[in-house]
């Protein structure tokens, strides 16, 4: 917490720095755009080192967590800059609009990324163990294989179609891919608990090697729900970075012709 409120009060120094010297700069009858246009660029190119250190970890660049804060509240002060850059105002060309519209993707990626990750390992951890997202498919697999094959012995056994019609009518579809990962998302047990009560429900028709077979499916069911509630968490952790980090690529492409039309169309004095 200490550390939030001080990096908080820095930021907002910083922003109040720049907010006096731009009307300091306007005041002397030079365009402060020029000057807060310039720190939205360079501000901008320093957000973008980060990604650029994540792929270099081998480098001695400093710790990445002390990159994330860097860029978190560079970040909230780029924001402000943008406002101050734009006078809160709609832009009027072609150009403009696609700036501000692809900066405004940037930033609600930026705050969504910053709440995941701080949000989503935090669930991960009080869920279960942590398992690796690439690794899921293949642990999705011998799942199904288990359950399928307890299905199959309960029929060469015991000649009980009870569990093979549990497996044909719900556990099948359920083994075969990731499901109900919107309420996985919403951390929800509705689906885990519905399909519990449908197999302790049928603990009446079996007999103790049955019942056995029937836990065994349980836990393997259990276990499948903890595989989709991880690919569901991971997935949206993952699946937010293509949002922000093409946008924030496309926003520098943008931005680098705003600055060429920019010049070409002044005096090229700020």
């Amino acid at each position: 917490m200490q550390r939030i409120i001080q990096n908080s009060v820095i930021t907002a120094l910083a922003i109040l720095f720049l907010y006096g010297t731009s009307w300091l700069y306007g005041s002397a009858l030079r365009d402060p755009r020029f000057l807060d246009g310039w720190v939205l660029v360079a501000g901008m190119l320093f957000l973008v080192l980060f990604n650029i250190r994540k792929k270099l970890p081998m480098l001695p660049l400093g710790r990445a967590a002390a990159w994330l804060q860097l860029h978190i509240y560079v970040g909230y002060f780029i924001v402000a800059v943008f406002l101050l850059h734009t006078d809160l105002s709609f832009p009027a060309g072609l150009l403009e609009w696609a700036l501000w519209l692809l900066f405004i993707i940037v930033a609600i990626s930026g705050i969504v990324g910053i709440y995941l990750t701080r949000t989503v390992p935090a669930k991960l951890e009080q869920h279960s163990e942590r398992i690796l997202f690439e690794r899921i498919p293949a642990f999705r697999t011998g799942l199904a294989e288990e359950v399928e094959a307890l299905a199959i012995d309960s029929v060469n056994q015991a000649g009980s179609l009870t569990i093979s019609n549990l497996y044909i009518n719900t556990l099948h579809a359920f083994f075969r891919r990731p499901q109900n990962l919107f309420l996985h998302l919403r951390n929800s047990r509705r689906p885990l608990n519905r399909i519990n009560s449908e197999i302790d429900n049928l603990k009446q028709y079996l007999d103790d090697p049955g019942k056995e077979r029937l836990m065994k499916i349980k836990d393997l069911v259990q276990a499948k729900d903890n595989l989709d509630f991880h690919y569901a968490q991971q997935g949206m952790l993952k699946a937010w970075l293509f949002v922000h980090i093409p946008a924030t690529y496309g926003l520098l492409l943008l931005v680098a012709a705003h600055v060429a039309v920019v010049y070409a169309y002044s005096s090229g004095v700020p």
